[in-house]
């Protein structure tokens, strides 16, 4: 009789176990500067070349071709911290997006004067068309004089990263913690096991408690305590016509917090906060709706920047729920029509030696021969998606998109097969 145990069936070792085929949709990329996807934002669906190119610039002086060309960014990336303990803004954000509805200018950079200074002006003027301007300001604090509350002078500054962490926003960690602890106090302990750790998770990325327009800066608070706001410390970069006051410090009901300032930032702006997320169908919850919304008021984003919530929108109707600005990655006030790549763009108070700080865009533009969707190869003028100026590194990235319908819907193999064989061409303006 054969031995029963043969019969059992034993366990593979994991390192002998076959590898698993990843799916060609979920391997990573190589780096390159160009890109094939397809992009349905228009309402048709396209194929869009993304191509990147990476220049160095200096004060009144012609751009120049980088000597190293950076690929496509493919992943956000978090700025190291200012300070322990407060959530860094994002330095890079995922730069293939096939559909955009103008140009997003990014500036990365200080409010740097050419000696310490209380308060200043900075600002980005392109083309002598579009300005986007912020007051900045020393550290003030809150305080409190006769029962009331005021906000003390700010003190002098060498330089202030111009980064969503010093504008109005963030989260009010004391009341955070003393709702924690009330929750505590009143919860079974069993309970308080079983949902302590999923909770701290949420809490650590994103609740209702945080501003919607910008969940990493300073100055937002929720309840009207002594203990809870003296010695609190307030924004350091507003819009100047619309500045935190003493008197809309409290925001008492979380939900009224569109009645609060809009941060300003030069950046990239969050994914996830508003407007930017209404417009992936994901609206955070107010208390009364604002018509119109001041971004709307104020022409910083379209009227019909929501088009409905995921959750309660019917899944045929899914596809139009995406608006087709979702992909702008600039903050308000950055969100620009489509420039020629020629423009002159002057930067107020953010170099020490050179208090207008001017730059030349390099005045061209690719032009792509693409292969594969026709017959013959397809001509495709690239548009103008992003442009990132980085101070701090003197380098200048624009990103480019071209888009075509094809005539049948092409597979990822045929856009990797186009990909490596499309040509481009930079032409002068």
């Amino acid at each position: 009789m054969a031995d029963s145990s043969s019969r059992i069936p034993k366990p593979i070792p994991f390192d002998e176990l076959p590898k698993m085929e990843v799916p060609p949709h979920l391997k990573p990329m190589a780096p390159s500067r160009i890109c094939v996807v397809l992009a349905a934002a228009s309402g048709e669906e396209e194929v869009s070349v993304i191509y990147k190119q990476t220049y160095t610039f200096q004060h009144g002086s012609p751009c120049r071709l980088a000597d190293e060309q950076l690929p496509l960014e493919q992943v956000n990336v978090l700025h190291d911290e200012i300070s322990p303990g407060v959530a860094p803004s994002y330095r890079i954000l995922y730069e293939i997006v096939g559909y955009k509805t103008g140009t997003d200018v990014v500036v990365q950079g200080s409010a740097h004067p050419a000696r310490p200074i209380l308060q200043m002006r900075v600002g980005v003027e392109i083309a002598g068309k579009y300005a986007h301007k912020a007051e900045v300001f020393g550290p003030r604090f809150c305080d409190y004089v006769n029962g009331k509350v005021v906000f003390t002078p700010p003190e002098p500054f060498e330089e202030m990263p111009l980064r969503y962490e010093n504008a109005y926003g963030g989260r009010d960690r004391p009341f955070e913690t003393e709702l924690l602890k009330k929750v505590e106090e009143t919860t079974p302990a069993e309970d308080l096991r079983r949902v302590k750790a999923v909770a701290g998770e949420i809490l650590q990325e994103g609740h209702p408690l945080m501003y919607p327009r910008n969940r990493f800066g300073k100055g937002y608070v929720l309840e009207d305590r002594k203990d809870l706001i003296e010695g609190r410390e307030l924004p350091n970069i507003e819009w100047p016509n619309d500045r935190l006051t003493p008197g809309r410090l409290v925001v008492g009901n979380p939900l009224d917090w569109n009645k609060q300032p809009l941060p300003i930032g030069f950046g990239y702006l969050d994914p996830s906060s508003f407007p930017r997320c209404s417009m992936f169908g994901l609206p955070p919850a107010t208390t009364t709706k604002q018509e119109p919304v001041v971004e709307v008021a104020r022409g910083l984003i379209p009227a019909d920047f929501c088009r409905g919530n995921i959750f309660t929108c019917k899944p045929e109707d899914l596809p139009r729920l995406i608006h087709p600005s979702a992909g702008r990655c600039a903050s308000l006030g950055l969100w620009l029509p489509f420039l020629n790549s020629d423009e002159t763009v002057v930067l107020e108070g953010m170099d020490p030696a050179h208090p207008r700080f001017v730059m030349e865009l390099p005045g061209e533009r690719p032009e792509f021969s693409v292969p594969g969707l026709a017959p013959h190869p397809v001509e495709i003028r690239g548009e103008l998606y992003l442009v990132c100026i980085d101070l701090f590194s003197r380098l200048l990235t624009l990103v480019w998109a071209g888009r075509t319908r094809p005539s049948v819907s092409p597979t990822l193999e045929h856009l990797q097969q186009i990909e490596s064989e499309i040509e481009v061409r930079m032409k002068r303006n």
